[in-house]
């Protein structure tokens, strides 16, 4: 199954090089936190999830075509 994969920020160095976004590859039924692994980033980093534009946690299911987005938490105001 394929995902659409956009990392920003300071997990953009963990993008095939030169190419953010990205599609990737998963087994069916893959969760968020499997393609974290696939992107050698830690499940206990700090960092917002979201897959479709809506907040997700790690053992989401993910489906073909899912847009999934992860960047660090933010502060400020």
């Amino acid at each position: 199954m394929r995902i659409h994969v956009k990392l920003q920020l300071t997990f953009e160095d963990r993008a095939p090089a030169g190419r953010n976004p990205f599609d990737l590859e998963l087994t069916p039924g893959a969760t968020v936190a499997r393609a974290l692994e696939a992107l050698a980033i830690p499940v206990s980093t700090p960092k917002v999830i979201m897959v479709n534009g809506r907040a997700a946690t790690p053992d989401r299911k993910l489906a073909p075509g899912d847009e999934l987005t992860v960047f660090p938490p933010i502060e400020g105001g």
